[in-house]
């Protein structure tokens, strides 16, 4: 997967600027065209007008800080946008709509009260609106300026299900893409009985194991990957193995198997957004 037009949304908080420099990496590695976007939120109507008056001289100095900032790293042909809406996920998922985005790159945590804008909830949201992937960038994020490639420690989940397939090639590309190693990790507590039968619970490694290894198979993976299989829980076992590999970017499906199972899949999920301590790229819904 090769990107090519890369979205840095941003509140102008300490965590977004994190992932500015994780998109001009990005954007960088990839030759990819960059677009910076602030939504302005209406919210003259909820609040007195001194406090809309403090916020919109924040903004201000912020945006001046934000062109400063892209000046001085050279990243002058930068799209710099601003627009106004009531809500910040469907703003911006409509910008990435409007603009071909291929990648939209967010920060974990933004500000607080009145000028919440990237909070963990709302990037939450983003990640329902949006039919592109979301790279959601930790305040924490370490990685050099002068890094040669983006990520070099990838883990994929996956239970079997289409969408954890999709999940898995992207990952084995980027792998490959970033010169780096690639972990897929599967759970137990997503039982699919078309790729093992029943057996006691002490004895479902093997099986797991066997159909861990014909799926990567059929999904013809390239990389030379490490396969694990987990007997606890999915968001457990994926927050635990990211912990112990130094993880740098887990890719994960938005949504897995249908019915209970897919209920679970997106709790699982949001579980990791919310307790991961490394970069997570979240891909879209499949279509169809």
């Amino acid at each position: 997967m090769v990107f090519k037009t890369i979205l840095h949304a941003t509140d102008f908080s300490e965590a977004s600027m994190v992932a500015l420099r994780q998109a001009r990496k990005l954007a960088r590695f990839h030759g990819a065209k960059l677009h910076v976007l602030h939504v302005d939120v209406l919210i003259e109507a909820r609040y007195p007008a001194s406090a809309v008056a403090a916020v919109t001289a924040h903004r201000e100095r912020s945006e001046q800080q934000l062109r400063e900032l892209l000046l001085s790293t050279g990243d002058e042909d930068v799209v710099q946008a601003t627009v106004k809406h009531a809500h910040v996920a469907v703003a911006i998922a409509e910008y990435a709509d409007s603009n071909d985005i291929d990648l939209i790159v967010v920060g974990s945590h933004g500000y607080s009260g009145i000028d919440r804008l990237l909070m963990g909830s709302e990037a939450r949201k983003l990640i329902r609106h949006a039919n592109v992937p979301v790279l959601v960038v930790r305040a924490g994020d370490q990685t050099p300026d002068e890094a040669v490639t983006p990520f070099t420690r990838l883990l994929a989940p996956v239970d079997f299900s289409e969408a954890s397939r999709v999940a898995m090639r992207v990952a084995d590309t980027l792998a490959t893409l970033y010169s780096g190693t690639l972990t897929i990790l599967h759970s137990l507590d997503v039982v699919a009985l078309s790729h093992y039968a029943y057996v006691p619970i002490d004895d479902h490694l093997p099986p797991a194991r066997e159909a861990l290894r014909k799926f990567v198979a059929d999904a013809g993976v390239t990389t030379q990957v490490e396969l694990l299989v987990s007997p606890t829980s999915a968001a457990v076992s994926i927050l635990d193995t990211a912990q112990e590999q130094g993880t740098d970017l887990i890719v994960i499906a938005r949504s897995g198997m249908s019915g209970w199972q897919r209920f679970l899949v997106g709790s699982t999920t949001e579980r990791v957004l919310n307790g991961a301590s490394c970069n997570v790229l979240v891909l879209p819904a499949l279509k169809g």
